[in-house]
């Protein structure tokens, strides 16, 4: 199921995928003991951090995970986990944030060909090994994550993270959930926010573009799925 939100105010729809997603987690707590929540990097996300701070939710019985990362350290200011961590991750002493206990970096680790990603995949698997929610948001070229179109990042057959050294946006040297297992999560909130996106809204509402050549086709094969977009 999809559904399509317009709202030409950008701060305000970001305030409603927040609602949203506050929504979707609670719901999701209701089904189940835990719930596995993918996110990734942007200004816009950004927004939606602070907004779900006003969410009420069980904290304690979520898990965020990093949905794509630049290959860099937490504390590099191109991390995308270090904007999780200034957004949205307190001291427990503060209520409707999350616990640094249950926000979960991918590590860097130079010293192997994975990159850290096999790693990554163990700390997910000890919770399932899958995603329940993922945010997502589209790029100028309908990537999503660091999916690009019409790149091996789109089509690798791994469920896990995958590494590239040749991502089409700098910097080049990147990690990603992969297709499959963005696929894996049963809710997601897609945003298409700001002018620079509308020819990506546009491939992503046109029937006839391939999910190769807009990435964020994918939230199409989500059981549940929001688009949020400012565009008209």
């Amino acid at each position: 199921m999809l559904t399509i939100i317009h709202e030409p105010d950008t701060d305000l729809l970001l305030r409603q995928a927040a609602r949203h997603m506050g929504r979707k987690i609670r719901e999701a707590l209701a089904a189940r003991d835990s719930v596995n929540i993918a996110v990734p990097g942007g200004r816009s996300v950004a927004k939606v951090f602070e907004a779900m701070c006003e969410e009420k939710a069980d904290w304690s019985r979520t898990h965020f995970f990093v949905l794509d990362e630049r290959l860099v350290s937490v504390d590099h200011p191109d991390s995308n986990y270090r904007l999780l961590q200034e957004h949205f991750i307190i001291p427990l002493t503060r209520e409707g944030r999350i616990s640094p206990d249950n926000a979960h970096p991918f590590l860097l680790d130079a010293s192997v060909p994975d990159q850290g990603t096999r790693a990554y995949e163990q700390v997910l698997a000890r919770y399932g090994f899958r995603f329940d929610i993922i945010l997502l948001s589209s790029g100028e070229d309908g990537h999503v994550g660091a999916l690009f179109p019409d790149h091996h990042s789109v089509t690798d057959p791994r469920y896990g993270f995958i590494v590239m050294h040749d991502s089409p946006k700098p910097p080049p040297a990147r990690m990603t959930s992969s297709f499959s297992l963005m696929q894996s999560a049963e809710a997601g909130i897609l945003l298409f926010a700001g002018e620079s996106k509308r020819r990506a809204f546009k491939r992503f509402k046109d029937a006839a573009t391939p999910v190769s050549a807009c990435p964020a086709k994918l939230a199409l094969a989500l059981k549940d799925a929001a688009v949020f977009t400012d565009l008209g």
